[in-house]
């Protein structure tokens, strides 16, 4: 997937033709706040798009990578029982029934395993299984080295610039939403308000 050199100069043009006329239709407010929504909005369909275009058959989605990140991370720090799906739900910013979905792939593909919470009868645990391990050794190294890959015409110093300016911005965010909210889309590509 590469971006010829005319479709950048277009989509350059394009953003300042559109630019040029937000200016002079509000007149001359400050636009900043929307072009950085707008950046952001395309750099996350770009990297979707990239790593889907990527991925080998089979492989898994990044979603279903987090989890069974988080799995080995809970795994590693001693917990040997499992995380109940509402908790990875939690962690992933998706609602319960996508989140019943993604665990569904991922215990079909034989990744994960859901057993009684000890404790509560009524709660499952998610683990990781041996399988899930292995391929996490495999396509985790190689899922990473293609997000370096990504961003590497940044400098190192440019790199922590922009994480830096993310979570600032992040947390500006954070600071001004007084409902609840799930910022990741639930597949209709809408942040999820409850």
């Amino acid at each position: 997937m590469k971006c010829h050199h005319e479709n950048e100069n277009h989509f350059d043009k394009m953003r300042e033709h559109l630019k040029k006329h937000l200016l002079s239709m509000t007149n001359g407010v400050d636009i900043k706040g929307l072009e950085i929504s707008s950046l952001i909005r395309m750099l996350a369909n770009y990297y979707a798009a990239i790593i889907t275009h990527k991925m080998e058959p089979g492989e898994i989605s990044g979603p279903r990578m987090g989890i069974l990140i988080r799995l080995l991370v809970a795994e590693k720090e001693g917990n040997t029982d499992g995380i109940n799906p509402t908790a990875l739900s939690h962690f992933q910013n998706v609602k319960k029934n996508t989140i019943s979905s993604l665990l569904r792939g991922l215990e079909d593909s034989g990744y994960i395993e859901r057993n009684m919470d000890p404790k509560d009868k009524r709660v499952f645990l998610i683990r990781i299984t041996e399988k899930g391990r292995k391929m996490m050794e495999t396509v985790g190294p190689q899922r990473l080295a293609m997000m370096n890959d990504l961003s590497s015409e940044l400098t190192d110093e440019e790199k922590a610039q922009l994480i830096s300016l993310l979570e600032k911005l992040l947390k500006s965010m954070q600071k001004r939403v007084d409902f609840p909210f799930h910022p990741t889309p639930d597949n209709d590509g809408d942040p999820d308000l409850d």
